[in-house]
């Protein structure tokens, strides 16, 4: 891996406040600064080839529509990146961005997105695919310059775009219709000045599902695609090729916002958030492999690092006498697919969501309500423990609330295991 995310600089005309951002901050739009070098371009080819940066996690922070960018090898947070309007236009009302989707989405003229949600990462790591539920978009963020590339207005509630193995193209879950978007990704096209920003992705197919889809996964040759739902208690497996449905299946609970495939291809992991479990299915029959594996009371993500997979709980909802319940992590062993562990305790209080690995023994773990990104070390598989937490400088850290997804260009994988 080669390259690094060493961009700094303000953007043009920003206010006192974010000029106070420092050198670590980069918030979008016109920057001034040092040159930032173009990213290589392939004639058109799809995003895939080896990575163009290493040792970078992306944080979707739904609350103030930023993305933070963590620098894995000191757990800093470098740069936030701002998700919100292009800057003032004198005599309108357009407010002043990009670093303004939480005071400024509700006012006339603002033209930003609202609520950052799923992050993918093409396969060569170049570009970030933001999808972002309120707003209604998938934006394309490259990840060495950081500046927004392009977006596509989709359907409503778009949960995440999960990229194909091959880096051409992308499929949106749309958690507010019944169907999943297929978007193009072109490297020309995104770096294309010529064609206008919402053009740069263009949306190639509907493709129909279930009510509600909330995640797409792909198996390990991209030739099949499986998509957990939102409002139904169902999943479907489709041929890529032909966007074709293959395969339904029935699962317990009809609230299954996220979906992986083990790495090594046999097995599907559903979450099924309202239930507190993990359905194990077959990915070629749908059926279960286990019975469905109880973790607890909102259960999120699922991670597969190793031999093992950890699943982020949130715990109960917060009440009067429980401001602050405490989440969990749970341990999987995928040779058998067992519980074989679960960590809880304050360090888990928070609301723990989003995790990735960043590293052989490391995971990051975002804490949905309680605004901070875990350092989870996971040397001995079944007993994770927390080891610290990500900084950064008040500013970069002041973005940093409802931290709702992670991705990162690191450790043993640089995408989801597919």
């Amino acid at each position: 891996m080669h390259g690094e995310l060493t961009r700094r600089g303000l953007l043009q005309g920003a206010t006192a406040a974010i000029g106070a951002l420092g050198t670590g901050t980069v918030i979008g739009g016109t920057l001034t600064g040092e040159p930032v070098a173009a990213a290589p371009s392939a004639g058109g080819a799809p995003l895939s080839g080896a990575p163009v940066i290493a040792d970078r996690a992306f944080v979707a922070n739904e609350a103030t529509g930023t993305v933070s960018v963590i620098n894995t090898g000191t757990h800093e947070i470098i740069s936030t990146v701002g998700l919100g309007s292009d800057p003032a236009v004198a005599g309108t009302p357009q407010p002043n961005g990009p670093l303004n989707a939480e005071a400024d989405h509700h006012k006339p003229f603002y033209d930003g997105h609202v609520a950052p949600h799923g992050l993918w990462l093409t396969p060569d790591a170049a570009v970030l695919l933001v999808s972002c539920r309120i707003s209604g978009t998938v934006v394309a963020v490259d990840t060495v310059t950081q500046r927004i590339l392009g977006y596509t207005p989709v359907g409503r509630e778009p949960h995440l775009a999960t990229v194909h193995p091959d880096g051409s193209h992308a499929w949106v879950a749309i958690r507010g219709e019944d169907y999943v978007e297929v978007l193009r990704l072109d490297r020309d096209d995104l770096h294309n000045p010529s064609l206008k920003s919402t053009r740069r992705m263009a949306s190639v197919a509907l493709v129909d599902t279930a009510e509600g889809p909330s995640m797409v996964a792909f198996d390990r040759t991209g030739t099949t695609a499986f998509v957990a739902m939102g409002k139904e208690p169902t999943v479907q497996k489709f041929c890529v090729a032909t966007r074709s449905l293959l395969l339904e299946g029935s699962v317990p609970a009809p609230f299954t916002p996220f979906g992986m495939v083990t790495p090594d291809g046999s097995a599907l992991y559903l979450v099924h958030k309202a239930r507190g479990t993990v359905s194990v299915l077959s990915t070629q029959t749908l059926e279960p492999l286990v019975p469905e594996i109880t973790v607890g009371p909102r259960a999120n993500h699922v991670e597969f690092l190793g031999s093992h997979a950890y699943v982020s709980v949130g715990g109960p909802a917060p009440d009067s006498t429980s401001p602050d319940p405490q989440g969990k992590v749970v341990v999987i062993q995928v040779t058998g697919h067992r519980k074989v562990g679960e960590v809880t305790g304050p360090q888990f209080t928070g609301e723990p969501h989003a995790m990735w690995a960043v590293s052989d023994n490391e995971l990051y773990l975002g804490h949905e309500r309680g605004n901070k990104v875990s350092i989870v070390n996971v040397s001995t598989p079944t007993r994770p423990r927390v080891v610290g937490t990500v900084t950064g400088s008040p500013a970069d850290l002041s973005f940093l609330r409802q931290p709702i997804d992670i991705v990162a260009a690191t450790g043993p994988h640089t995408l989801r295991a597919l």
